[in-house]
Formats: C-alpha cells, sequence, structure tokens
C-alpha cells in the first residue's frame, strides 16, 4: 500500500550550465511536490488504518510551506547569491551542489525525507517511496528509490540541508 501527500509551492530557480538556455535566467514556477510513502506493514492497525495521516504529512507539509515555498533554488556557485544577500530582505535561499533541475531537486527532496523519516515513530511502518515533482502542469519528475540510490551517491563531497532532520534547515557546505 503506497500514501501521497501532494503540497504546491511557488519557487524561482535558474541553472549555470545547460543545453536550456532560457533557463540559464532566473524563473519561477508553480511547482506540486508529491511526497509517496510505501506501507511495510501487512496489515492494518486496530483503527483499520495504514498510520494516521496527520502524524505522516506534518513534517512534508512543513518542508515545503516554511522552506521551500517563495524561495530561490540555485546552484551554490551562482553569483547572484551574493547581490541578493546584500538587499534588505532575508531571502530564502536554498543551494544544491550543481544545477537545481527538477530532476536533482526531487532526488534531494527524497533524501530529505529519508533523512526525517530515520527519527519517526513510524520508521518501522513506512519509507520513502518516491517523490513526484510537477514544474509546470504538462513536466513532471518521479524520482524512485532505485533512481533517488543511483544518484545520491555522486553528492558525497557536499552535506547540506538534505542530510539535517529539521525542515527549516538551508545550510550547505563543500566538505
Amino acid at each position: 500500500m503506497k500514501i501521497e501527500f501532494t503540497y504546491r509551492f511557488e519557487a524561482a530557480h535558474r541553472f549555470l550550465n545547460s543545453d536550456s538556455k532560457a533557463c540559464m535566467t532566473p524563473h519561477g514556477h508553480s511547482w506540486y511536490a508529491s511526497l509517496v510513502l510505501g506501507f511495510k506493514g501487512q496489515s492494518l492497525n486496530s483503527s483499520q488504518m495504514t498510520v494516521e495521516f496527520s502524524a505522516l504529512k506534518k513534517e512534508w507539509r512543513h518542508l515545503i510551506q516554511n522552506t521551500f515555498d517563495h524561495s530561490y533554488m540555485h546552484n551554490f556557485n551562482d553569483p547572484v547569491i551574493e547581490v541578493l544577500q546584500k538587499g534588505e530582505i532575508s531571502p530564502r535561499l536554498i543551494p544544491f551542489p550543481g544545477d537545481p533541475t527538477t530532476e536533482i531537486i526531487a532526488v534531494f527532496l527524497f533524501h530529505k525525507m529519508k533523512t526525517i523519516l530515520k527519527n519517526s515513530t513510524h520508521q518501522s511502518l513506512i519509507d520513502v517511496h518516491a517523490i513526484i515533482l510537477n514544474e509546470t502542469p504538462t513536466n513532471k519528475i518521479i524520482c524512485e528509490r532505485d533512481f533517488y540510490q543511483s544518484q545520491i551517491t555522486q553528492y558525497s563531497g557536499f552535506d547540506g540541508w538534505w542530510n539535517s532532520t529539521h525542515v527549516d534547515d538551508r545550510s550547505f557546505r563543500v566538505l
């Protein structure tokens, strides 16, 4: 059995190195991010449920609404960041160890939720099955476990928000 929670957020990104020249200009999207959890159990609990939904979706909703909504997802080398940090506001910046493509955003969201669920009281009952990330109404990425596992090891030279159990963490560092 699988459980899916979807939240919408508004965010911008841009690429420094891309075949898509249009994506090298900062631009925004109305993103839809879905967390798909796989239920490990073979039977429902005494309330005829897998796990009470509010307990599971709380962290996902908080991560999307309080960290990703109205953010600028960027390559950690993006020179625009210096300008943004000099402004009067404190922008919501989310650094990535490369260009924040939809595919990579999905991989890192997958990792973040796996990290958060390691400390969950429900860790023995559920696991991240997939992240579905709609960049536009017609473009979506479905990042399942096998793809996630094949990609995340490439980023072992970096540490940041994706390794933290805190949903508000937006840290980044090169190891």
